[in-house]
Order: structure tokens, then C-alpha cells, then sequence
């Protein structure tokens, strides 16, 4: 399956000159030293990944609670990688098999882990949405790796398009769900067995669709909070792989980065607010692998310390931390750390609203960093301390959620309690107008038989006329509204 020719824009500054500021420095995370590998922060700054054993067997799962933590353990019984974290704390990834190769996908949620279901051979778990929803890929009896997705940890697998590979039918067919935005949007990659041909996918409630038919074996990466895809890929004359951003609309533009550099810099993981992050070969000191970050779309080289030979990126937060690891190329140890991007403060502002029992009432807030807003982000919003609901901003970064007061509301004040996926909190309040009696349930003015009848209507369940709240239409609430009899 193709698509028409996407307009190809390259960005003026494609032939740039290696920057002249410092490279952004390089901060270890504690590993005990024996090295391990970062993937990913939530809101709350929790990061998840891996580190080796203390008997250096294998990679064990682990969360660091903040930066400076030392690093705790996820439950397993073979080891693996927590691969994505998201706001809620819900984490994925993987679990080695007991006995032979493969690995089994994972859910790690209030200290548990609840291995997901697959087709027969295991699987993994690459990201996870605000919503819950985990995509990955399962391998089939046959060993091919098949996209997925688990919603409420069912597992769904993804159509496909037609893909065929020229001169081998035989090779397998692999493809690979990578990551999921707030709104549901999947982005990944149907590929052959041996890496080529390729083409980047992405999947809606509408179906699959190729994000491209401009360049030489694309790949998807990484889909931010507006729908951009970052893929990679041979583009222009298909001398050197470079990362793009594809757009909701069409349009593909190529990230930047200096001309000459051998083999391109390949982009390896995105933040939901597009900040993209790769690597670079570079030269000026023998051969070594630089980190490089994209934030605002401007290449932005990050520090290989002194002593290192290589560093790789491996996830990008929305608060501007890039996680990967580095190492010198002969001991086999990796060192994990993260190099912090300057992206600005976030922000969630709320205002006031107000009606009557029974009334819905629309809630909502605008989520910004910086001066920039967020489109497309994930708002979760409590009233008296219950969740109420998800909204994804619009965008404009404004989330809008419909409310009913309920009938049966006894306060004047509702508080309300909006989070959204950057952590940054807003507090407003719903003021309940007077309006009739809790009793008056058709609101006419007075309690009547009119009013007897819908709770009689209602009885043994729940409903408005449940007048003490205590989820039950019964005689305590038939006491309430004789009591407010002619009221």
C-alpha cells in the first residue's frame, strides 16, 4: 500500500556548520556500577530502564525515582527492560524468557506485573499512552514479528498493508508498533526479516496507512502529541540516512544537520512534544558516536565526556532530558545518564465555573512550556477528589471536559483538580447555584408527587434521587424527600 508523493521541504539549514556553543553536558545516573540503559521519564520524573546484574547475567528491569536515586528493581523472574513510563506510573517492557531466547511483554502496575497476552512466542511492549493503551509487536509461531496492541491488557493485533520484497518472496515479513500518543495514534515499520525493503506505518481509527513514499527504507520511530511522526531514512539522493518529521497534513521535513558527516545522523527516539534525539559519527578526535538532540528542530550536539568513545540516546522526556548511555569502546560496560535540554517551564491555568444541580458545566484548562502550547496532550481532570475524566487538548493547548453537577449535590463549592501529562497541576472551582432543592428532582419548584415518582422509579439502584449519597435509592432517601415535602 502507498500513498501519493508527499511534499518534500528540507530545512534551510541542512548544510550547517558545526555549532560554536558547548556541547550539553552529560549527568550519570546511578547504576552501581555495572552499567545500564535509560529509556524514559514520566511527569513525575520517574525514569525507567535497566541495569546489569549484580552477577552480570543478564539486564534487570528497574525505575530511578528521580536523577539522583539509586535504582529499584522491577519484579521479573528472568530479567528484561521496563522499555515506557507513563503519568500514571503504569510501566512497559519486557521479560526475558526462563529458558532459551525471546522475551514475553510486560505491564508493571502498583508493584505487580502482569505479563501480556501473545500469539504463542512472546513478545515486547514499547510504549504506553496516559490512556493505558500499550502497542509493541508479538512473534508468531512462524517467528514473524507482528505489530499490536493491548487495550484493558487485551491484545489487538494491528492490520498491515500489502508489502512485498523484490527478488526474495520467501523472507519474512516483520512489523513493529513503536510508539502511541496521547490521542491513540500509533506510528512503526513493516519491514523485511533482514532490515530491507522498509516503509513507516501509521495506524488510526481509520486504519494503516504508508506516512510516506519520499525516500529509501523509512522507518518509524516516534509519533509526537500533534500526530508528527519522526522517521528515518535515505532521503535526496540516498547517500546519507537522516531523520524527518512528517506531518498530519502531508508535508515531510528533514531535520538538519552539518553537510559531510558520514553516514547521515539517524534519529532514535522522540519526546511527545517533538524534541527528537539520534546520533552522529564524528571524526575530530579518531572515530567516536556523538549524541545529538533536536529541540526546536536545530541540531544541538551533546557531550561525550572525555575518555568515551560512544554515546547513544535512547528516550527524550517532555521536560528536555535525554536518556542514553555512553562508553569507551573496549571495557563492554555502559555508563547511563542523561543530558538535560533547556525547554522552559510547564504550565496548566484553569478558570471558574458555575450552575445548578443537574446542569452540565464545561471544565476546562490550557497546557503550555514556555510560551508554547500543547496540542494534543492528555489533561486528567478530579472533582472532590474523584476522577472525572481525560481530555486532550486542543490546538490552542485547551482541554475541554463536560460535567453534570449532581442533583444531589449538597455543597455550594465543587473543587476541581486538573493534571496533565508534563505534571504541572491547575486547581479551579464549580460554584453550585442555589437553584431548587436537592429533593425538587425535576427542579419545578416544588417537591412533589412528581418527585416521589422518579424516586420511586428509581428505587433499590442509583440515580439523583439517591438524596444522601450513599449509592442506593432506598428508604433513607424517600425519608429526605418527604421531609422537603412542599419545599
Amino acid at each position: 500500500m502507498r500513498i501519493s508523493a508527499l511534499t518534500l521541504a528540507v530545512a534551510s539549514s541542512a548544510a550547517l556548520v558545526a555549532t560554536a556553543f558547548a556541547d550539553v553536558p552529560f549527568q550519570q545516573l546511578a547504576d552501581f556500577g555495572r552499567g545500564g540503559s535509560p529509556i524514559d521519564v514520566n511527569a513525575q520524573g520517574v525514569i525507567v530502564g535497566a541495569v546489569r546484574a549484580a552477577d552480570d547475567s543478564m539486564s534487570v528491569p528497574v525505575v530511578w525515582d528521580s536523577p539522583t536515586a539509586a535504582p529499584v528493581a522491577l519484579p521479573t523472574v528472568n530479567g528484561g527492560s521496563a522499555s515506557a513510563i507513563n503519568s500514571n506510573g503504569q510501566i512497559v517492557g519486557s521479560e526475558n524468557f526462563p529458558v532459551g531466547a525471546g522475551s514475553r511483554p510486560v505491564l508493571w502496575e502498583n508493584g505487580q506485573a502482569f505479563i501480556l497476552p501473545d500469539v504463542g512466542n512472546g513478545g515486547y511492549a514499547y510504549d504506553i499512552n496516559e490512556a493505558g493503551v500499550i502497542v509493541g509487536s508479538v512473534v508468531t509461531l512462524a517467528g514473524d514479528y507482528q505489530a499490536c496492541r493491548w487495550v484493558n491488557r487485551k491484545l489487538e493485533l494491528l492490520p498491515l498493508p500489502e508489502f512485498s520484497i523484490p527478488g526474495d518472496p520467501e523472507q519474512q515479513v516483520w512489523s513493529f508498533a513503536q510508539s502511541i500518543n496521547s490521542a491513540g495514534v500509533i506510528c512503526g515499520t513493516i519491514q523485511g526479516q533482514l532490515g530491507t525493503p522498509s516503509l513507516a506505518l501509521r495506524w488510526t481509527d481509520a486504519g494503516v496507512s504508508a506516512i510516506t513514499d519520499q525516500g529509501l527504507e523509512t522507518k518509524g520511530i516516534s509519533i509526537d502529541n500533534t500526530g508528527g511522526i519522526l522517521i528515518n531514512g535515505y532521503f535526496l539522493d540516498g547517500s546519507s540516512r537522516g531523520p524527518a518529521r512528517a506531518g498530519v497534513d502531508g508535508s515531510l521535513s528533514i531535520l538538519p544537520f552539518p553537510s559531510g558527516l558520514f553516514g547521515g545522523a539517524p534519529a532514535v527516539t522522540m519526546s511527545r512534544t517533538g524534541i527528537a534525539a539520534g546520533y552522529f559519527y564524528d571524526f575530530t578526535e579518531g572515530t567516536r558516536i556523538k549524541a545529538v538532540a533536536w529541540p526546536n528542530d536545530q541540531f544541538t550536539p551533546l557531550e561525550l565526556p572525555t575518555g568515551m568513545k560512544y554515546a547513544f540516546p535512547l528516550g527524550v522526556g517532555n521536560n528536555g532530558l535525554v536518556f542514553g548511555y555512553i562508553t569507551d569502546g573496549v571495557s563492554g560496560s555502559s555508563v547511563p545518564g542523561y543530558w538535560a535540554l533547556d525547554v522552559g517551564t510547564a504550565s496548566l491555568t484553569a478558570g471558574n465555573t458555575g450552575g445548578t444541580r443537574g446542569q452540565s458545566v464545561q471544565l476546562a484548562a490550557t497546557s503550555m512550556r514556555a510560551t508554547r502550547e500543547n496540542a494534543g496532550f492528555s489533561v486528567a481532570v478530579e472533582v472532590n477528589g474523584v476522577f472525572a475524566g481525560r481530555a486532550i487538548t486542543d490546538a490552542n493547548g485547551v482541554a475541554r471536559l463536560a460535567y453534570t453537577i449532581p442533583a444531589n449535590a449538597s455543597e455550594s463549592q465543587l473543587s476541581v483538580r486538573f493534571v496533565d501529562e508534563n505534571g504541572a497541576v491547575a486547581n479551579s472551582a464549580i460554584s453550585v447555584d442555589a437553584g431548587c432543592v436537592a429533593a425538587d428532582l425535576n427542579c419545578d419548584g416544588i417537591v412533589s408527587g412528581s418527585d416521589l415518582g422518579i424516586l420511586l422509579g428509581q428505587w433499590g439502584a442509583a440515580g439523583s434521587a439517591d438524596l444522601n449519597s450513599d449509592g442506593i435509592v432506598n428508604g433513607t432517601d424517600l425519608g429526605v424527600l418527604l421531609g422537603s415535602w412542599g419545599r
